[in-house]
């Protein structure tokens, strides 16, 4: 899996700083974002194998960040994984029906993550 670009988008600098810099030891290229505007300036910059993005941030949360990705035809089978701690069910369900791939819950641990991502981008 080495040298996929994977787009992460919290805005939790901790937490940001903390995954990147996993991914980063695991071999892929990382890129950053803190909102969805945010990322949506990063993918049309370099556009990215797979996004993983928080729902609940400032200027443009998760559901609008995916909901601009599945629009553009450009950008609409990048594979998007959801790291959230919004616990309700109907949460997960709604970003599954918008095209996320898969919905991992906060606290994750960074193996569930790493495993998440071992797992989309080997189906891609």
């Amino acid at each position: 899996m080495e040298g996929k670009r994977i787009l992460v988008v919290d805005d939790t600098a901790d937490l940001l700083k903390s995954i990147v810099q996993v991914l980063a030891m695991e071999g892929y290229e990382t890129m950053a974002a803190v909102n969805g505007q945010d990322a949506v300036d990063k993918v049309r910059e370099a556009v990215p194998d797979l996004v993983i993005t928080d729902l609940l941030m400032p200027v443009m949360d998760g559901y609008m960040l995916i909901e601009t990705l599945k629009a553009n035809t450009l950008w609409q089978n990048i594979p998007v994984i959801v790291f959230s701690a919004k616990p309700e069910q109907e949460s997960k369900d709604k970003v599954l029906a918008m095209g996320a791939v898969k919905f991992i819950r906060k606290p994750g641990t960074i193996e569930t993550i790493l495993d998440t991502i071992h797992e989309v981008l080997a189906g891609i």
